[in-house]
């Protein structure tokens, strides 16, 4: 399943940038649609599941970077929509919660080795 001694930071990398290719793709087509309604977020997160459960199910370590990750985006929504169109806020918030969320995966796994 994954590295006793954790995510290594390559993949980490790797990982947030393709949140980042799928957040723009997603915005690129609600905007192309018109669609601010429809969540962003979405198919970043399936991605990061899908993620955690086939490599890292570390659970301490997806717990803090789902509270951290979800933290930063809440946060960050508000301040980004007075500024932005709503659909270019979500995509800003998501992306920047994402690449927290890994860090503090990433981080929190090489410290708490998973449960065997």
């Amino acid at each position: 399943m994954g590295d006793v001694r954790g995510v290594p930071w390559r993949e980490t990398a790797r990982v947030t940038a393709l949140c980042w290719v799928v957040c723009a793709v997603a915005y690129a087509i609600l905007k192309l649609l018109d669609q601010p309604t429809l969540p962003i977020a979405a198919p970043v997160v399936m991605l990061l599941a899908r993620w955690f459960w086939d490599r890292h199910r570390n659970w301490a370590a997806g717990a803090a970077a789902a509270f951290a990750g979800s933290a930063v985006a809440f946060v960050l929504t508000d301040v980004v929509r007075l500024q932005w169109d709503r659909i270019a806020a979500d995509a800003l918030t998501t992306t920047a919660g994402a690449t927290v969320a890994l860090i503090v995966f990433t981080g929190t796994s090489r410290l708490m080795p998973p449960a065997t």
